[in-house]
């Protein structure tokens, strides 16, 4: 479905949403859960809390984030006898690919409120799109499943279809251009990351990061509702002072508190201002 800008009326021209822990997956567990598994099988042990460092990235670039990590790289050494290179990122990939399809199936239930929000965002003509650090053999399975629940944006958008993934830009250009829409400083993205944040910088877009439900707390509903108020509430507190200093216009428990935001942020457009 594409989008014809002369004939919106809404500021905001067109919405960017993450996946895991954005709109599906609450905690982001699948990605966490697949690349513990992913050097568990080849002999070396990682935290979850180190596996979602570089949450966000292309499934590559996160690896190749993960080895470069001066005390996985030693767990590596000792294992293999030798330092993590080329030769073992191509090997960790390949291996990854397969592995993330099993985990995704499990964890591509849509967040609550997520389906209501689409369907007003359909209702008032402005078109949405998913971005990710999944290639497309990853997530082919689970959009079929993700549909049905109610979340059906325009494209989904993966780097491999585009040459790169986040920081960069490079897959909301793609999706601005299926959808029709523009301007980018028009646009709102919502993520749960830093990559998140860096690719609504880099292509000049409003940044709304996500919380409670994302990689950042990285629960799911019911270990979250299991913390007590008060450590739940410090955890968002220290998320949402993370997201800011990185960059963030807004900061946001759920995706689906998204619409009083995108009334602020068409004020702010109507105003003249621009992220």
């Amino acid at each position: 479905m594409s989008n014809d800008t002369r004939t919106q009326t809404h500021p905001v021209r067109a919405v960017i949403f993450d996946l895991s822990g954005t709109v599906i997956d609450h905690g982001s567990r699948g990605p966490a859960v697949a690349f513990v598994e992913l050097f568990a099988r080849h002999g070396v042990a990682i935290s979850e809390a180190e596996a979602r460092q570089p949450m966000g990235l292309h499934k590559r670039d996160h690896i190749a984030a993960l080895l470069q990590e001066p005390e996985i790289a030693g767990r590596w050494t000792r294992v293999h006898g030798r330092a993590p290179g080329q030769p073992e990122l191509d090997h960790l990939y390949a291996a990854f690919t397969p592995l993330q399809i099993e985990v995704l199936a499990h964890h591509s239930e849509v967040l609550p409120g997520v389906p209501e929000l689409a369907a007003e965002l359909r209702r008032r003509g402005i078109p949405y799109a998913a971005t990710t650090g999944f290639d497309s053999p990853m997530i082919m399975e689970i959009i079929p499943a993700v549909r049905a629940q109610g979340f059906s944006p325009d494209v989904f958008v993966c780097p491999d279809l585009v040459g790169g993934g986040r920081p960069a830009p490079w897959m909301v250009f793609h999706a601005a251009r299926v959808m029709n829409a523009y301007p980018l400083s028009r646009f709102v993205k919502a993520g749960d990351t830093a990559a998140d944040i860096g690719e609504a910088q880099n292509a000049g877009m409003w940044a709304v990061a996500v919380v409670a439900t994302g990689n950042e707390i990285g629960l799911s509903a019911e270990q979250l509702a299991a913390l007590p108020a008060a450590e739940r509430e410090s955890r968002f507190a220290a998320a949402r002072r993370k997201f800011m200093a990185l960059g963030a216009h807004y900061v946001i428990d759920s995706t689906a508190d998204l619409l009083p935001v995108m009334e602020e942020i068409g004020a702010r457009i109507a105003r003249g201002e621009r992220p």
